[in-house]
């Protein structure tokens, strides 16, 4: 801590902004304004994503941001969704089912935990291709997923006491599964693809700014269409 500098403290700033937009997120969740609620767990996420590659880029890595990354986590993944899905389900008229917000909050508890451990036992190991079970801003991205479709498409069907009382089950046992998913560290694309690469980031950030709803459930979307290629990758590697 006595050798930290302004390069090392940048990624931290990044995962401080993270834990406010979560925290925030919950504050406008309880004010029932939905779209910011949900938008602002979208944002947290992208904050999520990069902080561990400004510090890697910044050769800034360091326990305390490991730390701190699965403490902001823990707050802006692991606990507000499942606030906003269960104060959501209760401006519905439906009953929430409280144990679920305890169980997903246990389960990403633990998720949190095992990936310490095992970032701290594969520290030389630079290249991870795979994730044990889903991460924590996925399963936030799982858990709003029915939200989104509603504010996009305006869909109701699955808007029955059942399914948004358990709802949450499915996100929280992925969390704390085995099964493989893919880790953007281990991506590598040839150079031949580089062009078709570029021009399909194009497209979704053009996207993301015409048809923002959209774009994070395509985005979401692909990412859980992806884990059955991560399953049969990791069965033959």
């Amino acid at each position: 801590m006595k050798k930290l500098s302004l390069r090392s403290l940048i990624p931290n700033l990044c995962t401080f902004i993270s834990l406010t937009l979560g925290l925030t997120a919950l504050k406008f969740a309880i004010e029932s304004k939905w779209e910011i609620s949900v938008s602002l767990i979208v944002f947290a996420s992208f904050l999520d994503n990069i902080d561990g590659k400004i510090a890697r880029l910044l050769k800034s890595n360091s326990n305390f941001g490991i730390e701190l990354d699965s403490l902001s986590d823990l707050i802006s993944f692991g606990v507000t969704p499942a606030l906003i899905v269960y104060l959501w389900s209760k401006s519905m008229m439906i009953d929430g089912v409280w144990a679920m917000v305890i169980f997903y909050a246990i389960c990403s508890t633990s998720r949190l935990a095992k990936f310490n451990i095992t970032s701290f036992e594969n520290s030389s190991n630079k290249n991870i291709k795979f994730f044990s079970g889903i991460s924590t801003p996925a399963a936030a991205g799982l858990s709003l997923l029915p939200m989104m479709l509603n504010f996009r498409f305006n869909l109701d069907f699955y808007l029955v006491d059942n399914f948004l009382r358990y709802y949450l089950l499915i996100p929280s046992i992925l969390m704390i599964s085995n099964i493989p998913t893919f880790s953007m560290k281990g991506i590598k694309f040839d150079k031949k693809v580089t062009p078709f690469i570029i021009i399909l980031l194009a497209s979704f950030l053009s996207l993301l700014l015409t048809d923002f709803w959209l774009a994070i459930i395509i985005l979401i979307s692909v990412y859980f269409a992806s884990i059955p290629l991560a399953f049969y990758d990791f069965k033959r590697s």
